[in-house]
């Protein structure tokens, strides 16, 4: 009895062991090495090179390699061709094809009597070049004496693996095609066809719906009352669409909230989005906007206000939050925002 209890602990151990290794595994970056580019160098020397290069890389443990196989397949899809190495988009979209994090490039030439290699690692959201590395040798073999130390100074330069939280991190694409932004493992209340729900997550949509008014009022006013807080934009956008405009009804041209209520996706329907609050907004800002995976600097309307005639804005180029009244017949940027 107690051998069978050993060895039922030991199993245990052994998955939750697994479970972990895997999850570590999850969080490392996602790297493609790429064949290298070659000039005056024999091509049957670079192929030893660039084999070398991608063991000696994934023994950093630091990435996540793509296997060579794979690669090809993808890159005969994608009909890749030998000119496109110089374009950092091209070689961006190539690696999101691969579902990975970043690229790593390389190119070996020949200089007068030198050998030269170059290596680059580009983030394949931004095309950024996140570091790089150069050396020049006398011969093409003692360049297999520097690759380790040059992939731990490459590596060491690449964020630090993402914080996993829950199923979802910030960043990662939601469930109903937006951006995660927000995250609270305890939970927030929305309100939902008039009852208070727990989500946890919050995502906006990867794209801005217009640049739309925020009523079609000018003046006078609706007299309308929103909050702030986290969750909130949803019972703010049921109240600015259920209000009483003197400037006309509300449509998806004139109205953000009624825009954000009318967005949807493959997998969500009308209603479910939302105009977000002024915090939400922020969060927007400070966990997808300043970390590039939404590139913009236009001005974008929140569902919150000071008073009946005054709402918050602000400026994705650098956070800066407004209010005004004057503003209201204006159009700013509008993204909606969905809790799940």
């Amino acid at each position: 009895m107690k051998a069978k209890i050993t060895i039922l602990s030991l199993m245990v151990t052994a998955l939750f062991c697994s479970a972990a290794a895997a999850q570590e595994q999850q969080q490392k970056p996602v790297a493609v090495v790429v064949p290298f580019d070659s000039s005056g160098v024999p091509q049957e020397e670079v192929d030893v090179l660039d084999r070398m290069f991608l063991s000696e890389f994934a023994r950093t443990g630091k990435c996540t390699v793509v296997d060579r196989s794979s690669f090809d397949k993808i890159r005969a899809q994608q009909k890749f061709q030998l000119s496109d190495w110089s374009n950092n988009d091209k070689v961006a979209k190539l690696g999101k094809a691969l579902n990975a994090n970043v690229v790593v490039t390389g190119q070996v030439m020949r200089f007068r009597s030198q050998v030269m290699f170059v290596t680059q690692i580009l983030d394949v959201n931004t095309t950024e070049i996140l570091s790089s590395s150069d050396k020049a040798v006398n011969d093409v073999a003692e360049l297999f004496g520097i690759f380790s130390a040059m992939c731990r100074t490459l590596t060491s330069k690449l964020p630090e693996p993402p914080v996993m939280i829950g199923k979802y991190k910030v960043g990662d694409k939601g469930p109903g095609g937006g951006y995660v932004f927000y995250y609270l493992e305890e939970g927030f209340p929305v309100t939902v066809d008039g009852k208070k729900e727990i989500f946890h997550y919050l995502e906006c949509s990867p794209m801005k719906l217009g640049d739309i008014r925020w009523c079609p009022c000018s003046s006078p006013y609706c007299n309308i009352t929103t909050i702030d807080g986290v969750g909130v934009g949803k019972d703010n956008t049921a109240r600015i669409i259920g209000a009483s405009h003197p400037g006309g009804k509300v449509t998806a041209s004139n109205c953000a909230a009624y825009a954000c209520n009318e967005y949807f996706t493959g997998t969500t329907k009308a209603g479910e989005w939302y105009l977000p609050s002024k915090i939400e907004l922020n969060l927007i800002y400070e966990n997808l906007v300043k970390t590039r995976v939404i590139k913009s600097s236009a001005w974008h309307w929140s569902s919150s206000q000071v008073s009946y005639d005054y709402t918050w804005y602000q400026r994705f180029s650098d956070g800066y939050q407004d209010c005004g009244s004057y503003y209201r017949k204006d159009r700013f940027a509008v993204r909606a925002v969905r809790a799940f």
